[in-house]
């Protein structure tokens, strides 16, 4: 069984037994330990994160507004040298999801996309957006902590180009 370390100290942690099937088809997870013997996750601290876009897609919001869904992964070697890893040692994936797809009506949903589109370095001399070729792009993340529901979150304040 794999081992995963935890944040303060050198103690292993045992990774989740297997899952087992219940009847209506609801899935339990067993833990090798309760959950109050695991160390809580801690929000990467408000600053500015070089980040690249791991996926982009075309979405329609419940009031019927197209918009642009993009995740950003701020990769461990950009957290803050006294940030934890363990809370996430793939990186952090963010989702940015106030990019309003363009309206030639609307000169600031086009401005918006002219903004990202600068931020990630790509030529605005097209009349062609597609969000698939956004993927690998690098940017600049404000990011920033917000509570929701009770939890400290990371949010993404603005998207701007690499310094």
């Amino acid at each position: 069984m794999a081992k995963a370390a935890t944040k303060k100290s050198t103690e292993v942690v045992e990774e989740p037994k297997e899952v087992k099937q219940m009847s209506n088809n609801s899935n339990i997870l067993e833990l090798d330990m309760d959950l109050d013997s695991f160390e809580d996750f801690e929000a990467l601290p408000n600053g500015e994160y070089p980040a690249e876009v791991r996926s982009a897609e075309q979405r329609m919001s419940d009031k019927g507004n197209e918009y642009y869904y993009i995740v950003f992964n701020i990769h461990p070697d950009d957290f803050p040298a006294d940030y934890a890893v363990e809370n996430a040692p793939e990186g952090m994936n963010l989702v940015y999801a106030r990019l309003q797809k363009p309206d030639p009506k609307n000169r600031r949903s086009i401005t918006a996309v002219k903004n990202f589109y600068r931020a990630l370095g790509l030529d605005l001399k097209t009349s062609v957006i597609n969000p698939g070729e956004w993927e690998g792009k690098r940017a600049k993340l404000v990011v920033t902590r917000d509570e929701y529901q009770g939890e400290i979150r990371n949010g993404i304040k603005s998207v701007e180009k690499l310094d």
